[in-house]
């Protein structure tokens, strides 16, 4: 168990501290109410040490601040007094167990073992509650009830992988994979029409819909996009901007394919793929490189036609280093709209399957949220985000897309000049599975553009990714379990959309 121990006399409990890490238990302290709420922030833990008679913020506070973090997470509290009174009210607050000082390494030891012990209790009823969960959560008939699915989804993951239970985490990994499955069926027979009539909010539509209302109601608005940035993700880092911000959590679905040039360009564009290559044929790239480098032009012609006559700016960076250069402009009171672009995330999933070090960390989604709350706890972007919350303004974060670690490969048959994306690809002649793939034969029925006639889309369903026939044991290896995107899933059309208000 990876244990937190917040007390304002650590150095004087350093015995205690060696004897569990003898026992095998990874042992973090802090001196402090805050500072052990900010590495609860940053990382998870099974069990928290609580002293209540700390100087500063008291134990109950403290308490109550790390449910509000992780509801899940066991706390015993440690207190010198046995009243009746202290110990209702930190029970009212959830504690789990008391430590009475002063006390023995065994009596520490027993009450770790009792919390061990509920443990198994609690996986115990977690089961009978996930099954009738998910049981209960069949009939699926809207985008928002498949947002809600998925959001369900996410919370008995966190939950299950905390738990460790193998048994649960192989039906959740089997029901999820059958969600999927359903998912596309889903989109293959609405999405056209969510093209042309009433639709869950697509990516098009944010600045329209939801960024043009707030212009009137703030002096400055922040528009960033942490590109490949999925809703467990954010869900990861929200509790770092809580201290900072009221903040409501909304969703949007991505367009199709579910990739950078496609949902990024629509965002800023306000138009639809399609569109965009009608309107401005010169701003559309069909080559695998520099797909994305007419945004800035985009997003102009989009504010123009949405009627915002003020001043704009644009960054786009993957460095923090970048983001404090350009600080003069973020807080330069004249702008009225900053759009700021962060492709960290977008990089690292990338640079998983290359990167051997994070190859070996990141073997399952839990460690990737694990990883991008590390992250986002050191980084630029949250600095930049605290001191956005001084001044008068409306924070908007959202994502373009998701992604999904593939598993099970597909052949894709076509001619050469299929592109070669593994979720999404597009060309002439090209053959597919079509349990494992959608098949677009006319691209203007999904409002995608086509350089020339005869060209079709092919779209991964699931958890597949595309492979050539010429040498499939290799391209299998390679890109087997890789992070990626552009096809159908869940994970890649549902992305979150926050609207962040300083406190």
């Amino acid at each position: 168990m990876k244990l937190l121990w917040i007390d304002d006399e650590i150095d004087l409990l350093r015995p205690f501290i060696y004897a569990l890490e003898k026992k095998g238990y990874q042992v973090t302290t802090a001196t402090n109410g805050p500072d052990g709420l900010s590495l609860l922030k940053s990382q998870s833990f099974d069990l928290i040490l609580l002293d209540q008679m700390m100087t500063g913020m008291q134990g109950l506070d403290v308490l109550r601040r790390i449910k509000e973090i992780d509801p899940q997470v066991f706390v015993a509290m440690v207190t010198k007094s046995d009243d009746e009174a202290l110990i209702n009210e930190a029970l009212g607050k959830m504690v789990d167990d008391f430590i009475i000082k002063p006390f023995t390494p065994a009596q520490l030891l027993a009450v770790i073992k009792r919390l061990l012990e509920k443990r198994k209790l609690v996986v115990t009823q977690m089961g009978r509650e996930f099954v009738q969960a998910i049981n209960e959560a069949r009939d699926l008939k809207t985008a928002e009830d498949w947002a809600n699915y998925y959001f369900l989804l996410n919370y008995w993951n966190n939950i299950i992988h905390r738990y460790d239970d193998a048994g649960l985490k192989e039906i959740l990994q089997e029901r999820h994979r059958a969600a999927n499955n359903q998912f596309s069926l889903f989109i293959e027979e609405n999405y056209p029409q969510w093209l042309s009539g009433e639709s869950p909010l697509l990516s098009h539509q944010i600045l329209g819909k939801n960024v043009k209302p707030l212009w009137d109601r703030y002096r400055q608005i922040y528009f960033i996009v942490l590109d490949s940035m999925r809703y467990d993700q954010w869900l990861a880092i929200l509790p770092l901007l809580k201290d900072f911000y009221q903040i409501e959590t909304n969703f949007y679905f991505s367009i199709l394919p579910s990739a950078t040039p496609y949902s990024r360009n629509a965002i800023f564009s306000g138009l639809l793929p399609l569109e965009i290559y009608r309107r401005y044929p010169a701003w559309w790239v069909f080559e695998e490189t520099g797909q994305n480098r007419y945004e800035q032009e985009l997003l102009a012609e989009n504010l123009r036609r949405l009627g915002f006559k003020s001043r704009f700016s644009f960054v786009k960076t993957s460095h923090g280093e970048e983001l404090n250069q350009l600080k003069t402009i973020l807080f330069d009171t004249n702008i009225r709209l900053s759009v700021i672009i962060i492709n960290f995330l977008d990089l690292l999933i990338h640079s998983v399957k290359q990167t051997r070090l994070l190859n070996e960390m990141i073997t399952d989604d839990v460690s990737l949220v694990g990883i991008t709350r590390v992250w986002f706890a050191s980084s630029f972007i949250y600095e930049l985000l605290k001191e956005f919350a001084r001044r008068d303004c409306i924070v908007i974060i959202t994502s373009d897309h998701g992604f999904i670690r593939v598993k099970r490969p597909t052949l894709i048959y076509g001619s050469r000049e299929v592109s070669a994306n593994l979720r999404y690809k597009h060309g002439a002649a090209i053959r597919v599975e079509e349990r494992d793939a959608l098949l677009i034969s006319n691209p203007e029925s999904y409002a995608l553009p086509a350089e020339h006639r005869g060209v079709k889309y092919a779209l991964a369903r699931s958890d597949y990714y595309f492979i050539y026939p010429t040498k499939p044991r290799e391209y299998e290896k390679t890109y087997k379990n890789s992070f990626q995107h552009g096809g159908i899933s869940m994970e890649e059309m549902i992305v979150p959309y926050a609207k962040l208000t300083p406190q």
